[in-house]
Parts: C-alpha cells; sequence; structure tokens
C-alpha cells in the first residue's frame, strides 16, 4: 500500500510538473535554472518504480534498475534524433531511480 501510494504520488507530481508548472514557466519566460525539464523524468521514474511494487517482488532493484534504464534509453533516443543530449534529463532519470531505491529502502526496513 506505501508504495502505491508513494508511486502515485510521485507519477501525480510528475504529471503537474510537466504540465501545469512547464507550461507555466515556458509562457512567463521564467528562469528556473532548468528545474521545469528536470521534474519530469525525475517524479516519473521514481513513481513507476514504486508503482511496479505494490505487488510484492523478488527483485525490486532490478525493477528499480530497469525503470531507470529505460528512461535513460528513453533520452537517448531522444538525443540521436533531436541531435541534442539533454543531461538535465539524465540526472532527473538517475536521481529518480535513486530515490526510488531510498524510498524503497525507507519503507521496507521500517518496523511497525
Amino acid at each position: 500500500m506505501l508504495y502505491g501510494s508513494a508511486g502515485f504520488l510521485a507519477v501525480a507530481l510528475g504529471f503537474l510538473g510537466k504540465s501545469v508548472y512547464r507550461d507555466f514557466i515556458v509562457s512567463n519566460q521564467i528562469n528556473d535554472f532548468g528545474i521545469e525539464g528536470f521534474l519530469p523524468s525525475y517524479f516519473y521514474v521514481a513513481g513507476f518504480s514504486l508503482l511496479l511494487m505494490i505487488r510484492p517482488v523478488r527483485f525490486p532493484v532490478l525493477i528499480i534498475s530497469i525503470v531507470t534504464l529505460a528512461s535513460l534509453l528513453f533520452e537517448i533516443k531522444q538525443s540521436v534524433s533531436s541531435g541534442h543530449i539533454d543531461f538535465i534529463d539524465i540526472a532527473a532519470s538517475i536521481a529518480g531511480g535513486l530515490t526510488a531505491f531510498l524510498i524503497f529502502k525507507l519503507i521496507d526496513n521500517r518496523t511497525i
């Protein structure tokens, strides 16, 4: 239940970051130092990693690694087609995977 709640919250924040925050920043020409580009990738990787662990899984680190790798491959594919490497999105994907791992460890090690 905690993985699902945390995952859903992260995906919702990623969606809001992409659809509301990014549009606001771009339309008002605000320099937020790349945060508008960072937020969606970060929250999507963390969120989808945690959502995939709603049901007990044998290798949760593998799930997080696969989601992170898939996001990195998507960024590489975009860079090949656009000719521009977006290091902010690559860093966001890695940070999202690390955050998912830390949340997993926090939830997994809690005592009730």
